[in-house]
C-alpha cells in the first residue's frame, strides 16, 4: 500500500504542477523514504497531549531513506525488506549499499520505479514503455533501453563488489543512452572519487553524510 500511494501521489504531482503553473504558482516536489520493519504505531502522550504517531527503528530508517534520495537524485527510496515483500507487484532499481546518519548497520536500497501490471503506451515504432518512466527516459528504442537497463545491471554490481574501476564504464555506457539518469550520474561520480582515492581502502558503502 505504501508503494503504491507513493507513486499515485508522485503522479498526482506532476497534474498539480503543469496546473500551478499556468497559475504562476511555483513548483512543488518531495521525496518518499519506505521501509518494512516492526513498529509501535498508536495514541502516545498524556492526558492534557495526545498524538497519534510510529515508533521504532524502523521509522527513523525509513526518514533517513526519505533524505538519502538527494544522493541519489531519486524521489521514493525503500529498504530492501520492503523491495522483497513487494517484489510480486513492483519493480525496483539497486541503488547500491549506504550507511545513513546516526545508523551503524548497512542498509541496500533500492528506487521504486513502477507498479507491474501498469498500463503501457506504444511508442511509434520504438518501443513499449511505461508512461511513468518516459519523462526521464524519453522515447527509447527497445534495444538501446535494454542495453542501459544491462549496462547498469553489472555496473552496480561491480560498484557493490567493490570494483569502482569496474563499474565506471558500465554506468557511462547507460549515461550515453540515459543521459538524464540521476543514479547512474552519481554512481559514475562516486566511481570518479574512489579511482581518485586509489590508496584509500574501498568498501562499496555509500556513506550518506546529511
Amino acid at each position: 500500500a505504501a508503494c503504491r500511494a507513493s507513486l499515485q501521489m508522485q503522479a498526482t504531482l506532476v497534474t498539480l504542477n503543469q496546473s500551478w503553473a499556468t497559475e504562476g504558482i511555483p513548483q512543488v516536489s518531495f521525496r518518499t523514504g519506505i521501509n518494512t520493519a516492526r513498529v509501535l504505531v498508536g495514541n502516545y502522550g498524556c492526558d492534557f497531549r495526545i498524538s497519534y504517531t510510529a515508533l521504532g527503528d524502523g521509522v527513523n530508517l525509513a526518514s533517513r531513506l526519505e533524505a538519502s534520495n538527494k544522493v541519489f537524485g531519486t524521489v521514493v527510496m525503500v529498504s530492501e525488506s520492503t523491495a522483497d515483500n513487494a517484489a510480486m507487484e513492483f519493480q525496483f532499481r539497486k541503488l547500491g549499499r549506504i550507511l545513513v546518519p546516526g545508523k551503524v548497520q548497512i542498509v541496500t536500497v533500492f528506487e521504486l520505479l513502477m507498479e507491474k501490471d501498469e498500463p503501457t503506451v506504444q511508442t511509434q515504432g520504438l518501443e513499449t514503455v511505461n508512461q511513468k518512466v518516459l519523462h526521464n527516459w524519453q522515447w527509447i528504442p527497445k534495444d538501446l533501453l535494454q542495453r542501459a537497463i544491462q549496462a547498469y545491471v553489472w555496473g552496480i554490481a561491480l560498484y557493490i563488489s567493490e570494483d569502482p574501476r569496474g563499474a565506471l564504464p558500465w554506468f557511462r555506457e547507460a549515461l550515453s543512452v540515459l543521459p538524464s539518469d540521476q543514479p547512474s550520474k552519481t554512481l559514475v561520480e562516486l566511481c570518479v572519487a574512489a579511482a581518485a582515492r586509489d590508496a584509500t581502502p574501498f568498501d562499496g558503502v555509500i556513506r550518506v553524510t546529511k
